[in-house]
């Protein structure tokens, strides 16, 4: 091949390199189209003030490559390297380069608590734009937290947890019907989430339309008087998984038999309610029960006890139960928080930088749970982001120059021709 030198050989093929407008991410182009039309650059510069220079890399410009790095697959800063050495991925992403993985280090350590906060607002300000396509009634709030391992204690707040591991305990609120998360919050490992539940929804429905009709999913670590009373006081459905203390498991246990009933959706359990008035409590609260046999450590078959505490006389138990069970689908939000975004391991030494790369992190995520349901066909909108980066941003390009015009070629064997046709059309619609 001609200006080509080659460098061996393997598999009966040549090695060489060559000068060519090439790019392993083609599909990536979709995601900046959304990200160029929203005009999410324009609003990180306008909220963020990081630098104190105005040489070099603008803030956009380094939480963006973050964020490409995230959705691309990076699992750490130096893999931002990949991307600086493929220029066909850079020309779709519209950059003329990417900073390096040293520059954005730097940049996330100059994060001071006053630009967490502006983060934050920028965070809430991209989600409220998106408001008014979303066309979402009843806003489902799924509360939780996470043990976030890390490798040593070296990192400032990495501190060990209740289940022994090494690591932070970030905070969570996504919502179920948009699979966003509207909120996180960095926490060191030794600290107990219940703490901020509070505050953590109040500062979640800021980027919840006024007037929502809102319910709440959580487990047994937000069992707290003082966050039911919260949730009471601001008209929120809740349903929060309920300590069995002596006396809840003494009048569960002297249910009769009749108040059980089986369940369709779950064989082999069966579910009753009661009410209950708590200790130092001035009024009863209505609490669905589930029951299944089991066998324990002697051998013997005893009964095994789960209850939630709720708000809801609406739902039958067993509807109540099934509804409150589908908050699973949160723990799969955390698993691709954690491992599909590869945000577990947090890249710095410094609470505040490793906080900033957090709530950047939750920016990509959030492009991406916007993508799929503002652009992508409905059978993407509850895909892992491994699917989505295995059918269409890992893909090979070649980007060609020619009469004023630019192509980006996909091989015509390509096999989801038309999940970019309906894309190209929809990101046609997206007009801020």
């Amino acid at each position: 091949m001609n200006n080509s030198k080659t460098i061996g050989k393997v598999g009966g093929f040549n090695i060489c390199f060559r000068k060519e407008t090439l790019t392993s991410h083609a599909g990536i182009v979709l995601v900046q189209e959304m990200c160029e039309r929203l005009e999410i650059g324009q609003l990180i510069d306008q909220e963020l003030r990081v630098k104190q220079r105005e040489r070099g890399y603008s803030d956009s410009e380094h939480v963006l490559a973050i964020c490409w790095n995230l959705i691309t697959g990076g699992s750490c800063l130096s893999d931002i390297e990949a991307l600086r050495g493929d220029p066909g991925t850079q020309i779709l992403l519209g950059l003329k380069a990417m900073p390096a993985a040293w520059t954005i280090a730097e940049f996330l350590r100059k994060f001071r608590i006053g630009a967490i906060c502006d983060l934050r607002r920028l965070l809430r300000r991209v989600a409220l734009l998106l408001r008014p396509r979303q066309k979402v009634l009843v806003w489902t709030l799924d509360l939780d937290a996470s043990i976030y391992e890390q490798c040593s204690r070296a990192k400032e707040g990495s501190r060990k947890a209740y289940n022994g591991q090494i690591g932070y305990h970030p905070l969570f609120v996504f919502c179920a019907e948009t699979s966003e998360l509207l909120f996180s919050h960095l926490l060191a490992g030794n600290r107990h989430p219940s703490a901020k539940a509070i505050w953590a929804l109040e500062q979640a429905l800021l980027s919840v339309p006024q007037g929502a009709k809102l319910q709440l999913r959580a487990d047994s670590a937000f069992y707290s008087w003082k966050l039911i009373d919260w949730l009471e006081a601001h008209q929120m459905i809740y349903f929060i998984t309920a300590d069995l203390g002596k006396m809840l498991r003494r009048l569960i246990e002297g249910l009769p038999q009749s108040a059980w009933r089986k369940t369709k959706f779950y064989p082999g359990i069966e579910v009753a309610e009661l009410w209950y008035r708590p200790k130092s409590r001035d009024k009863e609260y209505r609490y669905v029960v589930k029951r299944e046999l089991v066998t324990n450590d002697e051998g013997q078959t005893i009964y095994k006890y789960h209850a939630i505490i709720t708000n809801d006389t609406h739902r039958r138990p067993a509807k109540a139960l099934k509804w409150h069970s589908a908050r699973s689908t949160m723990e799969n939000q955390i698993k691709e928080h954690k491992h599909g975004f590869n945000l577990e391991k947090l890249p710095t030494k410094k609470f505040h930088a490793n906080w900033a790369y957090l709530l950047i992190g939750q920016l990509a995520f959030n492009l991406i749970a916007w993508f799929k349901r503002l652009v992508l066909p409905q059978p993407y909108h509850t895909a892992m982001i491994k699917t989505i980066r295995h059918h269409l941003f890992n893909l090979a390009g070649k980007i060609v120059h020619t009469a004023r015009q630019s192509f980006l070629m996909i091989s015509e064997d390509y096999r989801y021709q038309d999940v970019w046709r309906f894309a190209l059309k929809q990101l046609a619609k997206l007009v801020t």
